[in-house]
């Protein structure tokens, strides 16, 4: 059986739950908008694409494939 903790060992436990659970929520939440974002990016690229696209000063390689799979890589220059 566990030897019961100490104070700093029950507020260091806390602290790291507490940690633990709001980063937990945040990784939810950050999975639920990435596959969001793949589901509409899919929608929009359609099949056998390939183009760039400019955002925030960097360029961008997409391409797709026939099923509808899709690649996103930064690319150097046009």
């Amino acid at each position: 059986m566990n030897k019961p903790m100490d104070i700093e060992q029950r507020v260091s436990t806390h602290l790291s739950v507490s940690r633990y659970l709001r980063s937990s929520e945040r990784f939810n939440e950050a999975s639920k908008e990435f596959t969001a974002a793949c589901k509409d990016l899919r929608g929009r690229v359609g099949t056998n694409n390939r183009f760039v696209v400019q955002i925030e000063f960097k360029h961008y390689l997409v391409t797709s494939d026939r099923v509808g799979n899709f690649d996103v890589q930064e690319i150097q220059s046009l």
